[in-house]
């Protein structure tokens, strides 16, 4: 995917700003999460393949980005006719096929086939990164991630796989793609499970948040507020 990305990039006149790539790892495995920037002509695909090339850019021996990405989608249209959803999940399994991604089943009632997928991802870390959007859907600013993508995000930097800020937003036609320090999640364990997933949820988010425009803080605008307030230690 990465060369492939590198070859879209290349082709296409879009203008693009990459920051921060100093911050991303030179070795080993990490887990990169971005806010999902979405809009027509410009999807969050587009924004993990220029991520997908500039960390293979930074780290041209290591093992590149494996994204998780849903198996669906509703809605889409070719001018006025509908694209039957079980097309688009047959595309979706063969680009993932094709480019060793992860399938997410975007139902959450589909809750097996979602543990399963979760369990496939931090198998995955062992040798290489993983890519995630937490909040699955939205359109750039901050949204909450659905229930149990705390737990999950909770887990994995319990086993000392550091957290990979990014941030992707435009400025006029310029796609902006920021990269923040790796962050290590303070989730205590004694906290009931739903307050976990809150507080992992809340401290992922204000990661990805801190290094966007204030425009684009959405939901997360008082708990980004704190952040900023707090001195660093």
């Amino acid at each position: 995917m990465a060369r492939d990305s590198a070859r879209v990039a290349a082709a296409n006149p879009y203008r693009r700003r990459i920051e921060g790539l100093d911050n991303v790892p030179a070795r080993g495995s990490f887990i990169l999460v971005m806010n999902h920037h979405n809009r027509p002509g410009l999807r969050p695909y587009h924004c993990a393949m220029v991520v997908s090339a500039a960390v293979a850019e930074r780290r041209p021996d290591q093992p590149e980005i494996r994204w998780a990405f849903a198996s669906e989608l509703y809605g889409q249209r070719i001018g006025p006719i509908p694209i039957p959803v079980p097309l688009i999940r047959w595309v979706f399994r063969r680009i993932a096929r094709a480019y060793d991604l992860v399938v997410v089943p975007r139902r959450e009632e589909r809750a097996m086939g979602r543990a399963a997928v979760l369990r496939h991802l931090a198998r995955a870390l062992a040798t290489s990164p993983i890519g995630l959007t937490p909040e699955a859907v939205g359109t750039g600013r901050l949204v909450e991630p659905p229930h149990g993508a705390g737990l999950f995000l909770a887990s994995l930097s319990r086993r000392r796989f550091p957290i990979l800020p990014v941030a992707a937003w435009e400025e006029g036609e310029t796609l902006i793609v920021r990269f923040g320090e790796p962050v290590r999640l303070a989730v205590p364990r004694e906290q009931p499970r739903d307050e976990q997933d809150r507080l992992a949820q809340e401290q992922v988010m204000v990661a990805i948040g801190r290094l966007l425009p204030r425009e684009y803080w959405g939901a997360y605008e008082a708990a980004i507020e704190r952040a900023a307030a707090r001195p660093l230690t």
